[in-house]
């Protein structure tokens, strides 16, 4: 091991093994048992050597190189060595400028914990909201990226003191960019206050549900983007089969989408938020009363105002879920809360109701028709947090690994739809 500050001369040697490594590299010559630990070792030099590229942006802009390459400017430059877009390397260059100012994320990219990727996310957050740092650390570590953005999103908006400002802010900032990339493919981008955005995805989703349920039943399984992109230009276009049919077949078709906001009835009256207050829109994260209020007009929001009733407790002896149930866990998100798809689901019982007698929420969960099935044939329970939560052996109580059945078909495992993301930021309806 080399003491001291890097040289120049220890990375060209490093770059040198490594280049030799890559060339040698024959996957197929890989046994078949070394596979994994040759892969899980490529990723962490992937990560180790992308972090330490994101740590050097900000030194490299400073050594002014990039005026003598003839770049216009310095994340133009980092771009074509790294043959990423501009927008990426622009992020890159701005995390780290960043870094310097926040030692445990730097830390994290320098011990390959965290990718470039969680790092921009991580660095935006902890910008916006120190406190959150270590948080968004641990998020990073262990959730996939899409919940880390979310958790980020909810930093920022939480670290925003004028919610009201920042709403007139993203107003102004709506917009919709068309484009044809080099495939052929046409390309529609509507950018949205995130408000705004769930009330599209309050209106698109009974549509693309209807249209994922009539696929499968002719034996149709594409991309849930797909679907997508077939209900908006109907009804962009008035055509009539923009899932407005109703289901081939009986379905765990939810029949209406509804926008979940949570506020303190002390705030809504007020008209502004004060410490230790809530107001959200589930999936969205924390809004302005504003934004709350604006809503109201609308027949598909939801209000669940905290003075009210406590629906987070709500318990009754019958099976049938209450309206103040079913409000409570579409203010949790409506997504499979093991695989994060967010069509054809059902409101399950986790012990089920056989052995408790009762309704509870804290033991209710949504689950898609795929992992209902499979927590009913292997006899499993869920166990960890809402929204992140895996199956478990209900005999032995250990955690249940996939079997070779888990794998449903494609476009039925989806990610969270792009609809309603939690940025409010992006709707391509196809790529």
């Amino acid at each position: 091991m080399f003491g001291g500050p890097v040289t120049a001369e220890e990375v060209a040697a490093a770059v040198a093994v490594v280049r030799d490594l890559c060339a040698r590299l024959d996957p197929v010559a890989v046994p078949m048992q070394q596979v994994p630990e040759v892969f899980d070792a490529l990723t962490s030099l992937e990560r180790l050597a992308g972090g330490a590229v994101v740590r050097m942006a900000a030194r490299y802009e400073e050594a002014g190189a990039w005026k003598r390459n003839g770049a216009k400017s310095p994340e133009d430059d980092i771009a074509r060595k790294t043959g990423t877009p501009t927008g990426r390397a622009r992020r890159k260059l701005r995390t780290s400028k960043r870094l310097k100012e926040q030692p445990r994320t730097d830390d994290a990219v320098r011990r390959g914990r965290v990718s470039p990727e969680q790092a921009d996310e991580v660095s935006d957050g902890a910008d916006a909201s120190p406190e959150d740092e270590e948080d968004l650390l641990d998020t990073a570590e262990r959730e996939p990226l899409h919940r880390l953005r979310e958790k980020v999103a909810a930093a920022k908006a939480r670290a925003d003191q004028d919610r009201e400002a920042r709403r007139r802010r993203l107003h102004r900032q709506r917009c919709v960019r068309r484009w044809n990339d080099p495939d052929g493919m046409a390309n529609l981008l509507l950018q949205l206050p995130a408000e705004s955005m769930a009330e599209v995805d309050a209106a698109l989703r009974p549509r693309v549900d209807r249209a994922f349920a009539d696929a499968r039943h002719e034996g149709r399984f594409e991309p849930v983007e797909a679907y997508t992109a077939d209900v908006v230009r109907d009804l962009l276009l008035g055509g009539g089969t923009g899932g407005s049919a109703p289901p081939r077949r009986s379905q765990a078709v939810r029949p209406e989408k509804k926008v979940i906001a949570t506020i303190d009835v002390a705030a809504l009256n007020r008209g502004s938020v004060e410490h230790g207050e809530t107001c959200e829109i589930a999936g969205v994260g924390p809004v302005s009363v504003s934004a709350i209020r604006a809503l109201l007009s609308e027949a598909f929001v939801t209000l669940v105002i905290k003075d009210g009733i406590d629906i987070v407790n709500v318990t009754h002896l019958g099976r049938q879920v209450t309206a103040a149930q079913r409000t409570a866990l579409e203010a949790r998100g409506g997504a499979c809360e093991r695989c994060g798809s967010r069509h054809l689901l059902d409101i399950d019982h986790n012990e089920g109701w056989t052995l408790t007698h009762d309704t509870r929420v804290e033991d209710l969960s949504w689950l898609c028709n795929h992992c209902h099935d499979l927590k009913t044939i292997h006899d499993l329970r869920l166990a960890g947090p809402p929204n992140a939560r895996w199956f478990v052996d209900r005999r032995t109580g250990e955690r249940w690994d996939m079997e070779a059945d888990d794998h449903p078909p494609p476009g039925e495992r989806d990610g969270p739809m792009p609809v309603g993301a939690t940025q409010g930021d992006l709707f391509t309806l196809a790529r």
